[in-house]
């Protein structure tokens, strides 16, 4: 102990041991700087820093010092500890999505948007509608996070692994009506009996196709069903109908249909949904989220064969709980569609460009 307390001493008198603690700082604050400011780089060029590349760029720092290298238990605590940093998930996105379009292709658009909804004189929130589709896989759902004693450290739970697809053709409106039931599309030659649960209320549509997608025929059908939804006709006022631009709505047949009863069929950019499709920006993901909610309570109850049957078993239970007044308002204000805003979708549109990052800087004092 006395030749401990000496060393201790000999390092106090050369200025490198403090009595009150703080000898194992590692980096200096102008070290955290430079790393802070390194994030920041990383996020801006839309790469991230991961949590290997901080720790590979700590132990460079120190041996420039030539100082031995921290542990890789010590980043770990510093990382968890240090309230400038905290570590989030990359969403990845197709290049495409971000590369094929500029500021001034949106600017267009929503240009041409407008011109349309004065010339049909559609300005009111109950005239403008959007339909799109989303494959949905039956019976496969993703991991949930569970409450377990601290001696367990993992658990494979029983998945029905149904990879059957089918479509759901959705469509909301900007005055947050409750939408009608989806159009659902399975694969297959016909409707089976067996599919048909009691749950169903009656005012679904179901039908099939080879594929499980849609085609002219269905685009058609759907149609009827939503002309015969919003009650329009060539004596009513008009309608605003936003999609895809999918090739079933471009039909000749479609086309006319959609004029002949005072709907304005409009057409999003490609690659550009995921931040002007209200429904993409804010209804299918919670659909999806209840779906696969559905299918855990399923397990939970043994119905280890989560079929074609007990999706549609719990399809009206899926549908009430996205088609949420509020879920519809903010899907159309955050799209920039209702109201229409050209300002806020450029915001978004620079939003995806950055976003694809791991590890960022949430301070303020180092940004430029």
């Amino acid at each position: 102990m006395h030749q401990l307390h000496y060393r201790h001493q000999q390092r106090n008198s050369r200025g490198t041991f403090n009595e009150h603690g703080g000898n194992n700082i590692i980096l200096t604050t102008a070290q955290e700087k430079a790393l802070h400011l390194y994030c920041y780089e990383q996020w801006e060029m839309g790469i991230g820093a991961t949590p290997s590349i901080i720790y590979a760029a700590i132990c460079h720092l120190k041996q420039q010092e030539k100082c031995s290298q921290p542990s890789i238990s010590w980043f770990h605590k510093w990382l968890k500890k240090n309230s400038a940093f905290h570590t989030i998930k990359t969403k990845p996105i197709m290049r495409a999505r971000i590369t094929n379009h500029t500021e001034e292709d949106l600017k267009t658009f929503f240009t041409n948007y407008q011109e349309t909804l004065d010339r049909y004189d559609i300005h009111c929130a109950r005239y403008i509608y959007t339909m799109d589709e989303s494959a949905v896989r039956i019976g496969c759902p993703t991991g949930e996070i569970i409450v377990v004693p601290t001696e367990v450290k993992e658990l494979y739970t029983t998945s029905p692994e149904n990879q059957k697809s089918l479509t759901i053709i959705e469509v909301i409106c900007a005055d947050r009506t409750p939408p009608p039931p989806p159009v659902i599309i399975c694969p297959g030659e016909k409707i089976m009996e067996s599919w048909i649960h009691e749950n169903l209320t009656g005012a679904e549509v179901i039908t099939v196709s080879p594929t499980g997608y849609t085609n002219e025929n269905i685009a058609l059908a759907w149609l009827d069903y939503f002309i015969k939804h919003i009650e329009a006709g060539p004596d009513k006022q008009w309608h605003m109908l936003l999609v895809d631009e999918h090739i079933t709505y471009r039909q000749d047949d479609f086309i006319i249909k959609c004029h002949e009863n005072h709907i304005v069929p409009f057409e999003f950019p490609s690659h550009l949904t995921h931040v002007l499709q209200p429904l993409d920006v804010g209804v299918f993901r919670p659909w999806k989220h209840y779906h696969k909610q559905a299918i855990h309570h399923a397990l939970r109850s043994l119905d280890i064969e989560y079929m074609i049957s007990s999706f549609f078993q719990d399809l009206d239970t899926i549908c009430k709980q996205t088609s949420q007044s509020h879920t519809i308002k903010n899907s159309f204000k955050n799209s920039s569609m209702f109201p229409v805003s050209y300002k806020n979708a450029i915001k978004k549109m620079q939003h995806y460009n950055k976003q694809d990052d791991y590890c960022i800087w949430k301070g303020t004092s180092w940004r430029r």
